[in-house]
């Protein structure tokens, strides 16, 4: 994979890592960034990357310093790499994959700078490593720990994302949640492609057969998605189910988001970051996948249900290529309201896990 032999993490003093842009693409990061701790207990790790994504690792114990930059335009290579000269690292580990990081690492003037050989950075790298074939989908997660056990020489062993809430998390949910008792169940009806989304009228149909099981249905979403929330309690609204609250309107913010998924029984959500954050956090999860391969981001250990636009799709086919196939809307309401409800009634130390 490599040509030199790994670098001793235990010689540095301080590691800078950039990290990945999405949100869930940073979670699947941290078995590996616990295993570098692990490792090297005495080794500052100071993370870089998108803030959105970076800061929902805030209060990890692995982890000395957050900073969030932003590589995009044309001076962002620049800019990140002064943020991470002025961090004083005396490495630079690489989990972003992309041209740009790579030239910010160069701008950065640190080495060792590590990262898989790939998007024509080689020649930026003085310790490219061979990226694996991803012919077939494999989890984001194993990606990352390839990665750390081929540079570093560190075996990332438990693979499952484990996170944390902080005292300050606690307390802004609390305030969002203010009024709020009973079970939670949390509905995630956004995402950042369009056929990722579970259509809003089946989550408004689900949330009314609901019943009596959930106290509140709590809507997540960003400021971007307040139509579709909006759109979604109104269609909600009626009949015998729970009270439902949109957490948007209510000022949800990064400061609130994980400790409002950390007080959910159960989260019902469409292929996208929060998802990771509820298997990181602990939380029960039933995940709606339609034409993205749900094996790209299997999380081994997770207590997770997947629910799929096609459950019987050969297991050599992708599912990314099959988008009509595949469709995210053929998951009907009756198979997650069985997960959901299922869920509920199993008690914690019995749930089943995905696979």
């Amino acid at each position: 994979m490599m040509t030199k032999p790994p670098v001793d993490p235990s010689q540095f003093r301080r590691l800078a890592i950039m990290m990945p842009n999405w949100l869930g693409d940073a979670v699947m990061a941290e078995p590996s960034i616990r295993a570098i701790h692990l490792a090297a207990p005495s080794l500052e790790l100071s993370l870089f990357g998108k803030k959105s994504a970076v800061s929902m690792l805030e209060g990890h114990p692995a982890i000395s310093s957050i900073a969030g930059i932003d590589d995009k335009g044309l001076f962002g290579p620049l800019a990140c790499g002064q943020a991470l000269r002025a961090a004083d690292a005396d490495a630079v580990l690489l989990l972003r994959g992309s041209f740009r990081s790579g030239l910010g690492g160069v701008i950065s003037r640190i080495r060792p700078r590590i990262g898989f050989a790939r998007d024509g950075r080689r020649v930026m790298l003085t310790h490219p490593i061979r990226p694996p074939a991803r012919t077939k989908p494999c989890p984001t997660v194993d990606f990352y720990a390839t990665l750390v056990e081929s540079a570093l020489g560190i075996t990332v062993g438990d693979r499952l994302p484990r996170l944390t809430t902080t005292p300050n998390e606690r307390e802004a949910a609390s305030q969002l949640l203010d009024g709020v008792s009973g079970p939670i169940v949390g509905f995630v009806p956004g995402g950042s492609k369009l056929m990722k989304r579970w259509p809003a009228d089946r989550f408004a149909e689900l949330a009314r057969r609901l019943g009596s099981m959930a106290g509140t249905v709590a809507l997540f979403g960003g400021p971007d998605e307040r139509d579709l929330l909006l759109e979604l309690k109104q269609k909600a609204h009626g009949g015998d189910g729970p009270r439902v609250i949109d957490l948007a309107a209510r000022g949800l913010s990064l400061e609130s988001l994980r400790g409002a998924i950390e007080r959910c029984s159960v989260l019902v959500t469409n292929d996208t970051g929060p998802r990771h954050l509820a298997v990181a956090l602990g939380i029960p999860t039933v995940a709606l996948f339609g034409p993205t391969d749900h094996r790209w981001t299997t999380l081994r250990g997770a207590r997770e249900r997947i629910l799929l636009g096609e459950p019987f799709l050969p297991e050599e086919q992708v599912a990314d290529r099959f988008p009509k196939m595949c469709r995210v809307d053929r998951i009907p309401v009756s198979d997650v309201l069985f997960a959901v409800r299922d869920t509920l009634l199993k008690p914690r130390d019995s749930e089943s896990v995905s696979s």
